[in-house]
């Protein structure tokens, strides 16, 4: 299954050059709903670029919950739901 996430210019420019390997969700009721219970189902993430056509296209390692780097966005001692993506461009 696919799911598609739109990002900000800077986070999915750090995704394309394989320097982010992660994206954090927030661990809201929609997230859980959409992401979290969905999370072995979940084998593709689509990544946009903003509102653009640009698109990249990564596998799924794992989703789990954890920490995140606050360098790329997380806030500190915040628990994330994080999706660990496999390198590489797909």
């Amino acid at each position: 299954m696919k799911l598609h996430l739109v990002l900000k210019h800077k986070w999915y420019d750090l995704i394309a050059s394989g320097e982010k390997p992660d994206e954090y969700r927030k661990r809201t009721p929609y997230w859980k709903k959409r992401l979290w219970d969905k999370r072995y189902e979940i084998d593709e993430i689509v990544f946009h670029r903003g509102y653009t056509s640009e698109t990249i296209t990564k596998k799924v390692v794992e989703i789990v919950e954890d920490s995140g780097k606050e360098e790329w966005g997380a806030e500190s001692l915040e628990i994330y739901y994080v999706i660990r993506l496999k390198g590489g461009e797909e």
